[in-house]
């Protein structure tokens, strides 16, 4: 089980590599305590510096979490949303088999103002209408994994507040109830850190790395929705599927 010492490839990235693929093959299940740095060191043949640098590395990749006085743990894989599909978080979740819920923290009209759109300016594909904020936090199997800020105009915003959305999704709502036709949006996903209020709600430290994902909904040509969406980094992911010679409707942007 010893790393080849005698190779040019350094030794923190052998076991880093090892490691990993231990814990994706699952001689490592979920939840499940991982080997202390002694025993890692015994196993390879390697001092504590590079168990060290190793371990440090995925738990950086949210492969493995340490807790301060009873060791180190394999983590929950990430929550995997394929990009291209227009869905809500709990009709998503649920063909993947979560049990998705909510806490809802807000429900409110909201008058766009130079304030508000200062803040939110996607707000002003809605024009001077009335809105109405939905804001919750999103859960899998009652696990934090996202918040949520869900502006609607006023008259579908204020319907939707009337069904309990600790429990259905708003497109749901939307298309079952109101009979709205969402059939395109236009999302823009980023990342960032977790500032007070986020943290709090996400059960994470403030600074803690996030994907961000902001999106505008259309009915036919009608904005209905613009949505801020923070997730864990360490609990969700996004993935595309490419095929060459086809185009995607789907752009990168580079920041300077």
């Amino acid at each position: 089980m010893e790393l080849r010492k005698t190779e040019s490839i350094p030794l923190h990235y052998q076991l880093t590599n090892r490691l990993r693929d231990g814990i994706r093959d699952g001689v490592w299940n979920l939840g499940e305590l991982f080997p202390t740095d002694k025993e890692l060191m015994q196993q390879y043949g390697v001092s504590s510096t590079t168990v060290r640098r190793a371990v440090g590395q995925l738990v950086q990749e949210g492969l493995l979490e340490r807790k301060a006085g009873k060791g180190t743990f394999v983590r929950k894989k990430p929550v995997e949303e394929t990009l291209g599909l227009l869905t809500g978080f709990f009709e998503e979740m649920s063909s993947r088999g979560f049990i998705p819920s909510a806490t809802v923290l807000n429900l409110s009209a909201v008058e766009i103002a130079a304030k508000e759109l200062e803040k939110v300016p996607e707000l002003s594909v809605f024009g001077d209408r009335k809105l109405f904020l939905i804001e919750k936090v999103q859960k899998l199997n009652g696990e934090p994994i996202a918040y949520l800020r869900s502006y609607w105009p006023y008259e579908y915003g204020v319907r939707m507040a009337e069904f309990d959305l600790t429990k259905v999704g708003l497109y749901e709502i939307a298309t079952k109830e109101l009979h709205l036709s969402l059939t395109r949006a236009e999302e823009t996903i980023g990342s960032d850190i977790a500032r007070k209020r986020v943290a709090e709600h996400l059960g994470v430290r403030v600074g803690f790395p996030i994907l961000t994902m902001d999106r505008v909904a259309f009915n036919g040509t009608e904005p209905v929705e613009v949505s801020l969406n923070s997730y864990r980094a360490d609990r969700y992911k996004y993935k595309i599927t490419l095929l060459q010679n086809t185009r995607n409707n789907i752009e990168g942007v580079y920041l300077s």
